[in-house]
């Protein structure tokens, strides 16, 4: 039974749904901006299940392959640019899955076109646009077009069963670490791909592991802040006639933080994950592909368990320490599991007496019997259809699921993306300007200088700033508080 479940939900989740489904005169009609390859995941095949929603028109650079992607995903219409689809009075609302340097630009676009926006993760390029998105009067209006950054693993009640048990632990206990991991295997994406381009704000923190670090983050709450105890990049590996190629690029990246509270978090992310144990030659094995599920792990402290001795009565105390652990929040559809493991201790004073392990499996590919949304969802609904559905509800103005993403938490999101990326650039101490003559290094001008943090208006950070400068990195600093969040730059001649 368990293997014909699982493949009717595998069936239906990338085929279609097992009816046609007829749609309403009032469905809202969703125009794509850019042929992209994940459109037919996140919005094509879960528009087949939807009544509500037609995938009417597309438009991208190439007017030939927009006509090739139509006709492959029977779209009625094609535009010549993506203007077009904003000009069209039948679009309802757009799908943004551009590459991350132009989210911003689009998504206020569209907003000012009146339509309403799916915005594919990370939002922008940087928390300076995204603060500009999402708190701009047309977007805060109480009328304003409905605006959702495309974080699409957050509306499964898989992931939602997982934040409940983790933030209702029993015994009273809280999370004190937590732990997020994701992973594409090495060759899965081409060596032009639009991730490792700096210039299409591309990299693995801006693209695959921003994924950990929204999870984390969910775990921990909004009211704790992230501060970057350590961040630590791989770069692209470097060309065959030894140069650097997109120095800026990471394709991994590992960083480890702590919460005002002293709560702590670590996120992995790789683009090009391989090597691992081989019975070829190291320098062979190193580039092969390797596999990892996607996995959040949620641990809290130990907790005294009172009044329960397990039994004896000889002076012990009873302390338990819960970890919560998802398996395959991405895709939870065709697999995932929610490992419960309590480890109990005894101790006399400092003495460890008896350990053991109590472990519970769960799954959730629908919300719990009884709970009226397990009436409107369905097991083989994927991420990417639970997400379409919350996103018509907030258009049509329903209740829906009660989970949602707003602007606020894409602001965070996007600060935490910077805070980690320039901790990652920079583990020295801001150096002042007259210290130069201690390292002896050329002082640069401006023409010298490549943004870390992409998409900065760098002609408003020259007119509001002094330059600094530490060993091989250089900080831009605001001359006036609020003139534009700090900046940092690598010296190409150093």
């Amino acid at each position: 039974m368990a293997l014909v479940d699982f493949m009717k939900r595998a069936y239906y989740a990338a085929v279609g749904p097992p009816t046609t489904v007829k749609k309403r005169d009032d469905a809202i009609r969703i125009g794509l901006l850019g042929a992209s390859k994940i459109a037919p995941l996140a919005v094509i095949t879960p528009a087949k299940s939807h009544s509500e929603v037609i995938v009417a028109a597309v438009a991208a650079r190439d007017r030939k392959r927009a006509r090739q992607y139509a006709k492959k995903h029977n779209i009625p219409i094609v535009h010549s640019t993506y203007q077009d689809i904003l000009d069209d009075p039948s679009i309802d609302a757009v799908y943004i899955a551009l590459p991350n340097s132009l989210h911003y630009e689009w998504a206020l676009r569209s907003v000012q076109a009146g339509k309403h926006v799916l915005l594919e993760k990370p939002s922008c390029s940087n928390a300076e646009e995204a603060r500009r998105l999402f708190e701009h009067p047309l977007v805060t209006a109480p009328d304003a077009p409905v605006l959702l950054e495309a974080f699409h693993y957050q509306f499964h009640p898989a992931w939602q069963t997982f934040l409940s048990l983790v933030h209702h632990l029993p015994w009273g206990g809280t999370v004190e670490h937590v732990y997020s991991q994701q992973f594409l295997p090495n060759g899965y994406l081409d060596v032009d791909d639009i991730r490792f381009q700096y210039a299409l704000s591309g990299g693995c923190l801006m693209d695959l592991a921003t994924y950990p670090l929204s999870c984390v983050r969910q775990v921990l709450g909004r009211r704790e802040h992230l501060n970057v105890v350590e961040a630590r990049h791989r770069p692209l590996p470097v060309a065959a006639d030894g140069s650097e190629v997109e120095p800026q690029i990471d394709v991994e990246i590992k960083a480890t933080y702590i919460t005002d509270s002293e709560k702590t978090a670590k996120i992995r992310g790789d683009l090009l994950y391989g090597g691992g144990f081989s019975f070829l030659p190291a320098s062979w094995s190193h580039s092969l592909p390797r596999f990892k599920w996607p996995m959040t792990e949620a641990l809290s402290g130990e907790i005294l368990v009172d009044g329960q001795d397990d039994g004896q009565d000889d002076g012990s105390s009873h302390f338990v320490q819960r970890k919560v652990t998802l398996w395959n929040h991405l895709l939870p559809t065709i697999y995932h599991r929610i490992d419960i493991c309590d480890r109990h201790f005894l101790r006399r004073g400092e003495e460890l007496v008896k350990t053991w392990d109590e472990v519970q499996y769960i799954k959730a590919y629908n919300w719990p019997e009884g709970d009226v949304r397990s009436q409107t969802y369905q097991e083989w609904w994927t991420t990417w259809r639970c997400q379409l559905e919350e996103f018509v509800n907030r258009i049509k103005g329903r209740a829906g699921s009660g989970v949602w993403i707003d602007g606020e938490e894409s602001i965070a999101q996007m600060e935490a993306i910077d805070e980690t990326r320039i901790s990652n650039m920079n583990s020295i101490n801001v150096m002042k300007l007259e210290d130069t003559a201690a390292y002896q290094l050329p002082f640069p001008e401006w023409d010298n200088l490549q943004p870390i943090t992409p998409r900065l208006d760098f002609d408003r950070v020259k007119a509001n700033s002094t330059l600094t400068f530490r060993p091989k990195l250089y900080s831009i600093m605001p001359t006036q508080p609020q003139t534009f969040p700090t900046a940092f730059f690598l010296c190409t001649e150093v």
